[in-house]
């Protein structure tokens, strides 16, 4: 019996959340939790093997499907994906290409879900959202993407170097250039696609960024560290703000004193 534990609160956290996601009121609760699946996915892929970790997800979406539909399998479907994943391909990547991976792939999961199901006519009606839908896709999936691997390493207890960090310098031409052809109008006709890469590179800037605040934060005292937590929670838009700025400086400061990176500025694996 203690040999099931594991996978039975693996099955009824994804279940569970899948039905709270039925209800409108329900889903901030049901989304808590699902930050959890892609963690306990690993470690059920790492002790039980991958196979049973997918028919173990796919078990439990098929419970939540006749209280919440189908859309829940594109709402749930993207969390134990990235357990499997992320053990499949452990040891195997450098975490920023698991993370760029990872990302394309959810976000192509949210495309195919706005394809099949389309978006609702409120939302359609938001010109500002609907030029900018697919940056936006992109950095919510990208930052999915690190939080869950984060929680991964939390749970799992297994170091992903997360705090070691840093993309190669690639990112800053695609947004400087991306940047200027968004605000400039001497292309008109790329205006649009430029602001949705533009965002793009925030999110990867923004997950960089966790990283070097991170390495500060495990030097803070308890206490200082508790405040920081609320201060996130107080002020989620400012956090996000301060972790893309570090990130966006940390290439040319390397405020971690990162060593063994490229010439271009980028962090070898």
């Amino acid at each position: 019996m203690k040999q099931l534990k594991l996978p039975a609160i693996y099955v009824a956290l994804t279940a569970g959340s899948g039905i709270l996601l039925g209800t409108e009121v329900l889903v901030p609760l049901a989304l808590g939790f699902s930050i959890f699946i892609p963690a306990l996915c690993y470690v059920v892929a790492r002790e039980y093997g991958i196979a049973a970790a997918a028919i173990l997800s796919i078990a439990a979406l098929g419970v939540a499907v006749p209280v919440s539909g189908w859309k829940v399998c594109f709402d749930l479907s993207s969390f134990p994906l990235i357990g499997i994943l992320a053990r499949f391909l452990k040891g195997k990547l450098s975490l920023e290409n698991f993370l760029l991976i990872l990302g394309a792939l959810l976000f192509s999961v949210t495309l195919l879900e706005e394809q099949i199901l389309g978006l609702p006519e409120e939302v359609r009606q938001l010109a500002g959202f609907m030029n900018l839908r697919w940056g936006i896709y992109f950095f919510s999936s990208f930052i999915l993407a690190a939080i869950s691997t984060g929680v991964i390493s939390l749970l799992s207890r297994e170091d992903f170097g997360f705090k070691r960090l840093k993309f190669g310098f690639w990112v800053v031409p695609i947004f400087l250039v991306s940047g200027f052809l968004a605000v400039l109008d001497l292309f008109p006709e790329v205006k649009q696609p430029a602001a949705n890469v533009l965002i793009a590179t925030f999110s990867i800037f923004t997950v960089q960024g966790f990283a070097v605040l991170s390495s500060f934060v495990e030097r803070l005292s308890l206490l200082s560290k508790v405040l920081l937590l609320a201060a996130i929670f107080l002020f989620p838009i400012g956090a996000l703000i301060v972790a893309m700025l570090a990130g966006i400086f940390d290439f040319w400061f390397d405020f971690r004193k990162l060593k063994g990176g490229e010439r271009d500025g980028g962090n070898s694996h």
